[in-house]
């Protein structure tokens, strides 16, 4: 009696955790002894297109306006159950227009525990976005993972760009501007001083 209370207790226990962590939860055997669930992690970033690493948040230099950015959506199956009717899909801010790459919604069957499914999109920024002036600006890409239509989870990349006005003094600037004035005032103390004891 008290092994069979117990086993209800642990049952209950994992159903209630992978609840919670919106896992679905599979049982066989006496009082759901054998679990099995089903779980995603997706993860988005963003990099230009061929160079350097991929980041979560890009910031383009000036010379880089017009470069195509490439997207990547890394979707694994953390769970361990084998899945069908699986479903990507990323939501494009205006301000970005896809120009290559895989499609803005992927769908995809048998999807094995521990597989990773990888999608690139190829992006630019609208044109209009950079004929204007002194302005920055940030805007944020999701995608989406779906199972059988039940949303499982997202994840961002964002990417900035515009040109500022610099209108404070660069800290070289002050530097030497200070040096001379400190010398100009100190010479001109001690002409004063002269001037004062010649009198």
């Amino acid at each position: 009696m008290k092994k069979v209370l117990k086993n209800l207790i642990v049952s209950i226990a994992a159903v209630t955790f992978l609840s919670a962590t919106n896992g679905e939860v599979y049982a066989s055997g006496q009082y759901g002894e054998t679990v099995i669930n089903k779980a995603f992690r997706i993860e988005k970033e963003v990099r230009i297109k061929d160079k350097g690493s991929f980041v979560d948040k890009l910031v383009l230099d000036p010379k880089d306006f017009g470069k195509v950015l490439e997207f990547r959506i890394k979707i694994k199956n953390v769970g361990e159950l084998k899945t069908d009717d699986m479903k990507m899909e990323d939501f494009l801010p205006s301000e970005l227009y896809r120009v290559g790459g895989d499609k803005l919604v992927e769908k995809w069957d048998d999807f094995e525990p521990g597989e990773t499914k990888t999608f690139y999109i190829d992006v630019k920024v609208d044109s209009k976005e950079l004929e204007r002036e002194n302005f920055e600006k940030c805007v944020v890409n999701k995608a989406e993972v779906r199972y059988k239509g039940k949303f499982e989870g997202a994840d961002t990349a964002t990417v900035c760009y515009g040109v500022r006005e610099i209108t404070e003094l660069p800290e070289t600037g002050f530097e030497e501007t200070l040096i001379p004035l400190g010398m100009g005032l100190i010479i001109a103390g001690y002409v004063f001083k002269r001037y004062k004891e010649a009198q």
